[in-house]
């Protein structure tokens, strides 16, 4: 995979989790119900591109 690919995952990964926790302070309307699942998708994500 190349580095700007796993760059890119990273930040989109990084950018999900800001969401959620702009949603969780209550910033941004809740528009995504399943925060856990999104949660666990972008440290799945993160973890993807560490290797």
């Amino acid at each position: 995979m190349k580095k700007s690919t796993k760059t890119t995952i990273r930040i989109v990964s990084i950018l999900l989790a800001l969401l959620l926790v702009l949603m969780e302070v209550g910033a941004i309307p809740n528009i995504i119900n399943y925060h856990f699942w999104v949660l666990i998708i972008a440290y799945a994500m993160l973890v993807f591109t560490i290797k």
